[in-house]
């Protein structure tokens, strides 16, 4: 099997199957134009690219002879959906949300999926937009006579989550 190494913008490689590459719709008809098999990937820096292949190389089904591998039954499926979940749950949100960017540039729609999902899980484990605000990092660029008035206008709104 070819292999490519994948250059982040902060300069650290990693090399990888083409099964891997495969993966990212964006990035395999870019690296079968890298001169020497070395495929700059500007937008993403190591960090997030480490995860990026971890996630991949986790993802790869292997065919061995026509047939999947394990990968195809349930139990492994399973087990992948159980790794997705543990993957996902140790990075912070500032990780998720740098990877959230990188494999949307990237196009690896799996991956986009489980971190837009941690986003959504985030969201809606807060209670109240303070706690949003808080976990998010998001300044109160209201008043306080403006949020007052949003709150009267929009009771409907505060009153279930707040409860």
């Amino acid at each position: 099997m070819e292999k490519f190494v994948l250059k982040s913008s902060d300069n650290v490689s990693f090399e990888v199957e083409e099964a891997v590459v495969r993966q990212c719709k964006m990035l395999f008809p870019m690296v079968q134009d890298c001169a020497g098999r070395v495929c700059p990937i500007k937008n993403v820096t190591g960090e997030i690219l480490e995860k990026v292949v971890e996630y991949c190389k986790k993802h790869v089904v292997v065919v061995h002879g026509g047939d999947s591998s394990s990968s195809s039954n349930s139990s492994s499926g399973d087990d992948l959906k159980k790794w997705d979940a543990e993957f996902i749950s140790k990075m912070d949100l500032s990780t998720v949300h740098d990877l959230i960017k990188a494999v949307d540039y990237l196009d690896i729609k799996g991956l986009f999926d489980l971190t837009c999902q941690r986003f959504a899980d985030e969201i809606r484990a807060c209670k109240g937009p303070e706690e949003m605000r808080e976990k998010f990092n998001i300044e109160n660029d209201f008043t306080a006579e403006e949020e007052g008035e949003i709150r009267r206008k929009n009771a409907w709104a505060f009153d279930e989550r707040e409860g």
